[in-house]
């Protein structure tokens, strides 16, 4: 079966789902960017927009010199622009997108496009089972396109992140906040405030509240990811405030500290509910609520043997579910689902 991923991240030495299919059973071919894409804006900016108009094109004359059976995009943008060229061009080869994470609910022309970018798309890879009836109604695209699995990504070693107290003049034992969207970080500055123990926060300045910053907050914007997944290792815990209702927001986050062996307690929402299991591999607390944050994080603090049996269990979670080689046992059962006329010898 032959497979085609179109990615502006994919390099020679990043084959991403690719370097797991068994060989004898896909032909795998890769379309990315030389140009760096700036992925770290809130908003998609034009330039991005272009760059990803001119990854769909490349993809479309590959298409035409190489006929697929299967191609394979990522987020929500990739998607939409291949869609957009597909379409236009009269190309229906199999469309799987991969990262189907919206962030925010879309609206207005942005809505409109997208149902139609997204007609002919067979299969949108969701990470949150809530996430399937509301982008069926949003897209207006049958609610059996949205496949809900893990999210899924190159294994972490924790002891390959090492430092971070070094580099950035941390404490001896501090909580870790990491991202940006949706994030609800106005709560947990009001919840940490006064506990004796350091809260690093990493987030761009736009996911960030007003108003003066508690003594024992400290703010970091704009480091490179060895430095950012080497915070999330070296932290007692990892706190993912969110005051999202409408999509998920703090899985990435999530799935790194897991990976990491990094206990976890998160706000209850649609990003995170499919993957904790409260008191086993991490705990939740209910939306907005700053006493019951404070009570948490003072509690699970006080627990060192809690503390560590809950690494233990997200760690095992995380090995099982949430690498790309799980990621791409779940493109072999969907591609054999979309292309069931493929020759059978490469499916044997």
């Amino acid at each position: 079966m032959r497979v085609l991923f179109v990615a502006w991240f994919l390099r020679p030495d990043r084959k991403w789902l690719g370097e797991f299919l068994p060989p004898e059973r896909f032909e795998c071919s890769y379309v990315g960017l030389e140009e760096r894409v700036d992925s770290t804006q809130k908003r998609t900016p034009g330039k991005k927009w272009l760059q990803l108009v001119q990854l769909a094109l490349k993809a479309r004359l590959h298409l035409a010199r190489h006929p697929q059976d299967v191609i394979v995009t990522a987020f929500p943008q990739g998607g939409f622009t291949q869609g957009l060229v597909n379409l236009l061009t009269f190309e229906r080869t199999p469309h799987i997108v991969w990262y189907f994470n919206c962030g925010h609910e879309y609206h207005g022309a942005r809505k409109w496009l997208s149902r139609i970018a997204y007609r002919y798309v067979d299969r949108f890879i969701v990470y949150t089972k809530q996430e399937r009836t509301a982008y069926a109604r949003t897209f207006a695209v049958p609610e059996s396109r949205f496949h809900f699995t893990y999210l899924t990504g190159v294994p972490l070693e924790a002891e390959k992140f090492r430092g971070a107290r070094e580099r950035f003049g941390l404490a001896p034992r501090y909580i870790a906040a990491l991202g940006s969207s949706g994030r609800d970080y106005a709560t947990l500055f009001k919840a940490v405030e006064g506990l004796p123990i350091q809260l690093v926060v990493v987030a761009h300045p736009h996911g960030l509240p007003g108003g003066p910053v508690p003594a024992n907050v400290k703010v970091i914007t704009s480091i490179p990811q060895q430095d950012y997944l080497s915070i999330i290792a070296e932290a007692e815990l990892v706190a993912i405030p969110v005051n999202n209702q409408e999509t998920a927001s703090g899985q990435m986050t999530l799935i790194q500290a897991m990976s990491l062996g990094v206990p976890v307690v998160a706000t209850r929402c649609i990003g995170t509910e499919d993957y904790i299991r409260h008191g086993e591999n991490g705990w939740f607390v209910p939306m907005g609520d700053v006493e019951e944050w404070r009570r948490t994080l003072r509690s699970v603090l006080e627990d060192s043997e809690a503390l560590g049996r809950t690494a233990d269990h997200a760690l095992r979670f995380a090995q099982e579910r949430f690498t790309d080689r799980a990621g791409a046992q779940v493109l072999i059962d969907l591609a054999e689902e979309l292309c069931p006329a493929a020759p059978r010898e490469a499916l044997a």
